[in-house]
């Protein structure tokens, strides 16, 4: 079990996106003015490998970050629509305390 704290005003909108190698938990406040970045390392299958970078991002570094990480995540650079970075739930607000 892992605990992801936001510690931001409380955060409440969360998106997860996964690459070949990698998921990434991307949590923001109410306002998404302020953002936090959790990975999930996928290739390590005996051991759970959470990187979190500690960073709080505003909303023009999470949108590049994320671009970034769908353009290095491509089979061919610079093709669109080939397995880069992907959105798989888009939520508010997670059950804590």
């Amino acid at each position: 079990m892992f605990v992801f704290i936001m510690r931001l005003e409380e955060a409440s909108h969360e998106c997860f996106y996964f690459s070949s190698q990698r998921y990434f938990l991307v949590g923001s406040n109410h306002a998404q003015t302020k953002h936090r970045v959790l990975k999930i390392d996928r290739t390590e299958p005996k051991d759970l490998v959470i990187i979190d970078d500690k960073h709080v991002y505003n909303h023009q570094e999470v949108r590049e970050l994320l671009g970034r990480l769908d353009l290095g995540n491509r089979t061919k650079m610079g093709q669109k629509g080939s397995s880069g970075l992907s959105r798989a739930v888009s939520a508010f607000g997670i059950v804590g305390e």
